[in-house]
């Protein structure tokens, strides 16, 4: 396979596939998910199909985004069945298996998209062979529509809209469930090219900003030697103009208002401007209270920031509320809500508090990615509290699960000399 446009042989390949599998993981984030409606009443009202449509768009929304998985399911199976010519029931069918499939592989939380951290964990999301066909039968359905929809018309909105979506929605799951880079990466720039043309047609077409959006942010975000060669690829990058897209969606879309939020959420932990991730998380919080992972993730800001007693009361209440049935709490994965709390523990050099809050963390049977964490924490509060021996035990064992590369890197620096004094850069907010 050739890579370069003039030839270039094998190491170009190699460097191509660097450029390509850095610029599609982001794909994963904006297609989760990319395309949702507001929350509006859960009964549509008669008379027009595109009120009906848009009604049981946003009544999915606010089941999805609560983690009401089933609810929305059958929600959008209605939307389906109703209007058995519009490709938005399936492409939100589709969306709401890869959501639920996320989720409980915390496959796109903030702290995993600092620094690229994606790129160095292990663990992937597994569906079960019945979720996969699944939800590749659902964007057939949705691809099937769309073209048809085009064929009689061809620059129907709804139709050039959904096609990017659903491309874009395939391209996540290339990019974080199969790891395919060339494939993902051919996804996202059909999406784009849709999504621009959308823009064409229709500037005040606000859903379809976030793709093109995240796709330039990503390649801005590349160093600057892998930027060259995007652009030798015709690959652009703007990374205000990308956010500033996202932002549009976010504040003005309909059908893709909460998923750019989402993103835009995200991608602000990701610029370390926590200020305006904490915004965003709030404004979720607020829309979706039963969504424990949107807490969570308020927790990681609040502690970015340093504002270590607010971060320790909400993860405190998190943890009340899981264990009270509130919402969807139940869905949190084991022991994720204790090293967020830990960590505010943590930082907060409250040492036998944070060693406790992490040791019921580790003992609640973790993937071994929460697992490396609450391990590396742990010995972080017993090297503060003195107790090296421990802490050592605990540094070597994030060393043999060997399930994060980053928190390995920090396991073997810090086993040279012991935490907060030497701690390696990026692993504690205050140095």
């Amino acid at each position: 396979m050739r890579c370069w446009p003039f030839g270039g042989g094998p190491g170009a390949c190699e460097t191509a596939g660097v450029v390509f599998r850095r610029t599609g993981v982001l794909a994963a984030v904006f297609a989760l998910p990319a395309a949702l409606a507001a929350p509006a009443a859960a009964q549509p009202p008669a008379g027009d199909p595109a009120e009906e449509i848009a009604a049981l768009e946003g009544a999915g929304a606010q089941f999805l985004f609560d983690y009401d998985f089933g609810e929305a399911l059958r929600t959008y199976e209605e939307l389906s069945r109703r209007f058995p010519e519009h490709p938005s029931g399936p492409y939100n069918l589709a969306t709401t298996i890869w959501t639920r499939l996320a989720q409980r592989s915390n496959a796109v939380r903030g702290p995993s998209l600092r620094n690229d951290r994606f790129f160095l964990q292990d663990g992937r999301p597994e569906p079960t062979p019945g979720e996969e066909a699944a939800f590749r039968e659902q964007l057939e359905e949705v691809f099937g529509r769309a073209e048809a929809l085009l064929e009689r018309d061809p620059d129907h909105r709804e139709a050039l809209y959904h096609l990017g979506a659903g491309e874009a929605l395939e391209a996540g799951w290339a990019v974080i469930v199969d790891r395919a880079w060339f494939r993902a990466t051919r996804l996202i720039r059909r999406a784009v090219g849709r999504h621009r043309r959308l823009q064409e047609l229709d500037p005040g077409f606000r859903d379809a900003y976030l793709i093109p959006g995240t796709y330039v942010y990503s390649i801005a975000r590349l160093p600057r030697a892998l930027r060259m060669i995007a652009f030798l690829f015709g690959m652009r990058g703007d990374l205000e103009g990308g956010l500033g897209d996202i932002a549009t969606t976010a504040n003005e879309g309909r059908r893709a208002r909460w998923g750019s939020l989402w993103t835009y959420e995200l991608l602000m932990q990701r610029e370390g401007r926590e200020d305006e991730a904490l915004a965003a998380i709030r404004r979720l919080r607020r829309q979706f209270p039963k969504n424990p992972d949107f807490a969570l993730d308020e927790v990681t800001v609040l502690t970015a920031l340093g504002d270590l007693e607010a971060a320790r009361e909400l993860g405190e209440r998190a943890l009340e509320q899981r264990d009270a049935g509130f919402g969807n709490y139940h869905l949190m994965l084991p022991g994720l809500a204790e090293a967020g709390l830990g960590e505010a523990l943590l930082f907060a050099e409250r040492w036998p508090e944070a060693e406790a809050v992490l040791s019921r963390g580790l003992a609640a049977g973790p993937s071994p990615e929460v697992r490396a964490s609450l391990l590396l924490r742990r010995a972080n509060a017993r090297d503060g509290a003195g107790h090296r021996p421990a802490a050592l035990r605990d540094y070597g064992e994030v060393i043999r699960i060997d399930a994060d590369d980053v928190m390995k890197d920090w396991a073997n620096a810090l086993r040279q000399a012991p935490w907060p004094e030497a701690a390696p850069s990026g692993s504690h907010p205050g140095r």
